[in-house]
């Protein structure tokens, strides 16, 4: 298998155990995704946009169901008015704490079937792959 197929099955294999896993009947892997990305302080809609690789409609497609749920709130920013900004909420904060220990137990059951004495070289593979992925993002946007 070359590099770009594994890519592509490592992705595949990541999206369907984070289904399976980590969302709920309530939410969909992209909202999932971005109620782990927005920060407590809030984020604009366009780093939003370019960290999930979509257009900016789209993105409003996903903030608005939810602002539906009430999970997220939308604000203008103070300095430019333009700039729209999505703040999670309280309700949103609960399901992100749930989200994140689903995350993290599941982590803890893929480490634990890795045998120790190779868990710190495969920890340093994903960071360095994670590195690498990051400077290919740069270099496209």
């Amino acid at each position: 298998m070359d590099f770009g197929e594994l890519l592509k099955v490592f992705l595949l294999d990541l999206q369907s155990i984070f289904r399976y896993r980590v969302s709920s009947p309530d939410l969909t892997l992209p909202q999932i995704l971005l109620l782990s990305s927005i920060s407590s302080e809030g984020t604009d809609m366009s780093s939003l946009s370019k960290q999930m690789g979509v257009d900016n409609s789209t993105m409003t497609r996903l903030i608005s169901v939810l602002i539906r749920n009430d999970w997220v709130e939308k604000y203008k920013g103070e300095n430019d008015r333009r700039v729209v900004f999505v703040k999670i909420t309280s309700k949103g904060e609960e399901i992100r704490r749930e989200i994140d220990t689903k995350i993290n137990e599941f982590g803890i059951e893929i480490i634990n079937t890795i045998p120790p004495e190779d868990r710190n070289d495969i920890r340093e593979m994903l960071t360095s792959l994670h590195w690498l992925l990051s400077k290919q993002l740069l270099r496209i946007k």
